[in-house]
């Protein structure tokens, strides 16, 4: 009975194993047959079928080629896109503080030019002030004058009216008074 069983075992595990085997061999075959026939349907020949893959291999040798030289170009890319990247960091920093200076400056300069307007406001009132005054003493003093030469003139063209009785009235002209028989302003004696 042990034998029987045995035997039974050994034939099971045969069977399995050639099934294994089988399996190991036939799917690669039957793959190969699917693609044989995938190649025979598109009517290309073996050699043909070979030369493509040949121009797809040296395709592919060129795709790596420029994909390199495209990972190389990225790299230096990349590289000079920090490097300008760090440069507009520091141009920014130095824009941040222009800007805050400016703003400084600028805040003091606002603050100059006011000091400077209210400076200029009490100068003109001063300087209007003083000549109103200076306007003032001026008034004055014309009027004095007008007075004084009207007093003169009355003084001098009567006195005068005695030797020339036409006498009527003066002017003044270059800083002397000078009778006169017509014109002028009146004389009161």
């Amino acid at each position: 009975m042990i034998e029987e069983k045995l035997k039974r075992n050994v034939i099971i595990l045969s069977i399995v194993f050639v099934v294994m085997i089988l399996a190991v061999f036939i799917k690669p075959s039957m793959t190969g047959y699917s693609i044989y026939q995938q190649v025979k349907e598109s009517n290309y020949s073996i050699e043909d079928y070979g030369e493509n893959i040949q121009d797809l291999k040296t395709k592919l040798l060129v795709s790596d080629t420029n994909l390199s030289s495209c990972s190389a170009f990225n790299r230096e890319l990349l590289t000079e896109l920090e490097k300008y990247s760090d440069k507009f960091s520091e141009c920014n920093s130095e824009l941040n503080v222009l800007q805050t200076n400016f703003s400084l400056f600028n805040e003091k300069y606002e603050k100059t030019i006011k000091n400077l307007g209210a400076d200029l406001d009490q100068k003109n009132e001063e300087f209007n002030k003083l000549i109103n005054e200076k306007q003032e003493e001026i008034d004055d003093l014309r009027l004095q004058y007008d007075a004084l030469a009207e007093n003169l003139a009355n003084n001098l063209c009567c006195k005068a009216k005695v030797d020339n009785p036409d006498i009527s009235s003066y002017k003044i002209e270059n800083n002397k008074i000078i009778c006169l028989e017509e014109g002028g302003l009146d004389i009161s004696c």
